[in-house]
């Protein structure tokens, strides 16, 4: 009997549409074409951005002031305005009236054999890397009169290499491309997945419990002669399914259009990047999602048999995101490890092995602790789910 009730349930949420775009079209259609429109268009925003033609002056001594501004001006990009400044220079670049303003001390001397400063006045919460052209535009000049005080010093170039810096210090990664990568994106792609399985197990929970009670179908099901046991945990399997199911297409749907557009556009960082992590360890990253998918389901389908109406479920399910979401932002943390009491903490120890796993720095034995733990919470979330299905203070409030 609880196949046929879970055929019933599956069937129901299978009609509803709201649950097909959440199950489905959202992780393997909507989300990637939302992630890939968001990274376009930033890189658009930004190479807008770069582009832009910035305006500027030159407050410097006379002889320098023409100099150092034509040398600037050859830049497409730069445009020097000659009027002169009608307020303070800070009050001038945060008013927009100029981009940037480049000053030089008043006694400057480019023949003095001395650390000499020049200012630049720029709004750097604006900053996305174009003003680097102005650096780019004076380091010519600054090697020019480099090489002028070596020859006055008689120095060869080795000479003044090693008098600019006596001693350079190259760094050199250890760690492999995949760790690398991992780091960077091990600690995102969990965050994502717990998201979405919140969203995998909300609609059909919302679905199958305040909407029975909407439609007043749930009465025709407590009589029929099943235990309520029986009743909510086929419930309770079809919602965490629908989780789970939310999760793997995700991951399914990333691997495929990451391959799909590494080959299509010869990117080949995105193909090394779904070659380095593997199949295998992405499959346990889904895998240890299975006992958070259950725990949220639960606490969901409890959520929403306690409603009294379908808006009403909406409103307690808000605050049960907070219970994987601020657990997940703590793993995301520098510096947190599998270690003591991390390793133990439901949630968490998901969180940081997943990033391992992606990393492929994780002890695979620590993968007992961390799915003990977690199923444990989620049998504590089924048993709870059970209980509160059986009052009937609970279906008929």
């Amino acid at each position: 009997m609880f196949g046929l009730i879970f055929q019933k349930e599956l069937k129901e949420i299978l009609r509803d549409k709201k649950t097909f775009w959440f199950v489905v079209l959202f992780p393997t259609v909507i989300l990637p074409i939302l992630m890939g429109g968001a990274i376009w268009f930033a890189g658009q925003s930004l190479s807008s951005k770069q582009s832009e033609v910035l305006e500027f002056a030159v407050e410097a001594p006379e002889q320098w002031q023409q100099q150092i501004a034509e040398l600037l001006a050859d830049d497409e990009q730069l445009s020097w305005q000659q009027q002169k400044l009608g307020a303070t220079i800070e009050q001038t670049v945060n008013q927009q009236q100029l981009d940037f303003v480049l000053q030089l001390p008043p006694d400057f001397d480019h023949q003095r054999l001395a650390a000499q400063t020049w200012l630049l006045y720029y709004n750097q919460a604006e900053d996305i890397g174009q003003f680097s052209r102005v650096n780019d535009r004076l380091v010519p000049l600054f090697n020019k009169w480099q090489q002028q005080h070596r020859i006055n010093l008689s120095l060869s170039e080795v000479e003044l290499a090693g008098l600019i810096a006596p001693v350079t210090i190259e760094r050199k990664g250890t760690a492999a491309e995949r760790e690398d990568v991992g780091q960077k994106i091990g600690g995102m792609l969990p965050y994502m997945l717990i998201f979405l399985c919140m969203l995998g197990a909300m609609m059909p929970a919302l679905d199958i419990g305040a909407g029975e009670k909407e439609r007043g179908t749930l009465e025709t099901l407590l009589l029929t002669p099943q235990k309520r046991r029986t009743i909510i945990l086929a419930k309770f399997a079809v919602v965490s399914c629908s989780s789970v199911a939310v999760a793997l297409l995700t991951v399914v749907s990333g691997v495929v259009w990451l391959l799909g557009l590494g080959q299509a556009f010869a990117l080949e960082q995105l193909t090394e990047i779904v070659q380095a992590v593997g199949f295998v360890d992405l499959g346990l990253v889904v895998c240890l999602l299975v006992p958070i998918s259950m725990t949220l389901s639960a606490l969901m389908l409890a959520m929403s048999i306690y409603a009294r109406s379908y808006k009403e479920a909406q409103s307690y399910l808000a605050p049960v995101q907070f219970v994987a979401i601020v657990p997940a932002i703590i793993a995301l943390i520098p510096g947190t490890e599998l270690k003591g009491a991390m390793l133990w903490t439901p949630i968490v120890n998901v969180m940081i092995a997943s990033r391992e796993l992606v990393k492929g720095t994780l002890d695979y034995w620590l993968l007992a602790p961390i799915a003990l733990s977690n199923m444990l919470v989620a049998a504590a979330g089924v048993m709870f789910c059970v209980y509160w299905f059986s009052q009937e203070r609970v279906l008929f409030r």
